[in-house]
């Protein structure tokens, strides 16, 4: 009988200790954040600019108006723009035309996904205590996937102003480029061993950039190139 006993108060713990977890696991479920999609949000504007969200026309651009994701934005001859993601900042030169592809943000952090059809940007993405703030901006040749830097990218050409990236091919063939250096995909689609520059220097000087450092076949910034000539594609992350 005691036996009996026993084998009962085992299989009632067991039911109890399976009914906890349930209700564990239920309240995880039921409190579980979601995702939530943040904006962007235009803070300076020179010249022409404008964007185009989902199914609408074009619209000129004013300081302070927001965007959401999906919407294109593009910039004219002679015209800049200033966004604002969250915490991260980027500015779009003259000629350059951009998706917002994914904007969210939780408790832990912010994803920003970018796609940049052509022309230049240059991003300032700040660390954040606590958070991780995943900021990724693709082209139709190359992803920038930074964390905690600043830099200027057109998709094929790179200038590190702040933090430390790992410019990597689809081969696995990478180097590392550090605050002030700039780096570039060759022709044949290898990496460039990274060269100083000085704290001024931008994109617009990447030929002469490359003549300096003396690494033959130089590949100019794209300009969405036909698909069957996408053949490289480069991945960066800070180290």
């Amino acid at each position: 009988m005691r036996k009996a006993e026993k084998m009962s108060e085992l299989k009632r713990r067991r039911m109890r200790a399976i009914a906890l977890a349930a209700a564990v696991l239920a309240s995880g479920r039921l409190w579980a954040e979601e995702p939530e999609s943040v904006s962007a949000t235009f803070a300076d504007i020179a010249g022409k600019v404008e964007y185009q969200r989902p199914g609408s026309a074009w619209t000129p651009a004013k300081a302070g108006d927001s965007i959401d994701k999906g919407t294109v934005v593009s910039t004219g001859f002679k015209s800049s723009a200033t966004l604002k993601l969250g915490e991260a900042t980027l500015f779009l030169k003259s000629l350059t035309r951009l998706s917002l592809e994914d904007l969210v943000r939780t408790s832990g952090g912010t994803q920003t996904k970018l796609y940049l059809l052509s022309g230049r940007v240059k991003a300032d993405v700040p660390r954040e205590a606590g958070k991780t703030n995943d900021f990724r901006v693709r082209s139709p040749t190359a992803t920038a996937s930074v964390r905690g830097t600043a830099f200027d990218f057109d998709g094929m050409n790179l200038i590190v102003s702040r933090g430390k990236v790992q410019y990597q091919t689809p081969t696995s063939q990478f180097r590392l480029v550090g605050a002030q250096e700039f780096a570039f995909i060759s022709a044949n689609g290898t990496v460039a061993p990274p060269t100083a520059v000085t704290p001024d220097a931008d994109l617009s000087q990447a030929a002469a950039l490359a003549d300096q450092s003396g690494i033959q076949n130089f590949a100019p910034p794209p300009s969405a190139p036909p698909v069957s000539q996408r053949k490289i594609s480069v991945t960066i992350t800070v180290q």
